[in-house]
């Protein structure tokens, strides 16, 4: 299976192929305070644009029970998605293959773009006056499941990056 660095390497190209400024979570975005390490994988700016984004390895699945469980960096909201999850999978309403991008998308995404400014900052060559969107990267594998969470979640996508090396980068609001 294809590693973690790997594959976050392909992100990031593909978003540099489609013109994003790619700033990386590791290398190029600064925690702070206590919750420091609480940010994203990865911030794209384009334009007026900045996306706020986290992407899944192939070894980091949906159905991952991690992803169910709160975390102490949890906002109250994020937390009620989790849990919201949770109820809707365990009464059959949505399985676990689709469940688990919901957290991503309506939870951890949306709690980033609510920490800027307090669990990291937008680089200092990120422009004024400018609209903060969302990413979310995958696995290809995993798009039909992504594309129905995304329905699930009522989140509208902006544009969809395929450049056909086996990652897929939603932009959405």
């Amino acid at each position: 299976m294809e590693g973690k660095k790997e594959f976050y390497r392909k992100v990031e190209e593909a978003l540099k192929s489609q013109g994003y400024e790619y700033y990386d979570g590791d290398r190029d975005i600064q925690g702070k305070g206590k919750q420091h390490a609480n940010k994203p994988d990865f911030i794209a700016v384009k334009g007026s644009n900045v996306y706020i984004g986290e992407i899944k390895s192939p070894a980091e699945g949906p159905k991952s029970g991690s992803w169910r469980q709160r975390q102490n960096s949890d906002t109250e909201q994020f937390a009620a998605v989790r849990m919201d999850v949770v109820k809707r999978e365990k009464a059959g309403l949505v399985i676990p293959e689709i469940g688990g991008h919901e957290i991503i998308i309506c939870g951890q995404i949306v709690d980033y773009v609510r920490k800027i400014g307090i669990n990291f900052d937008l680089p200092a060559s990120v422009p004024p006056n400018i609209e903060i969107m969302m990413a979310y990267s995958m696995p290809k594998a995993e798009e039909q499941n992504v594309e129905k969470a995304f329905d699930n979640c009522r989140k509208k996508v902006h544009e969809k990056i395929d450049t056909k090396n086996g990652s897929i980068t939603y932009l959405f609001s």
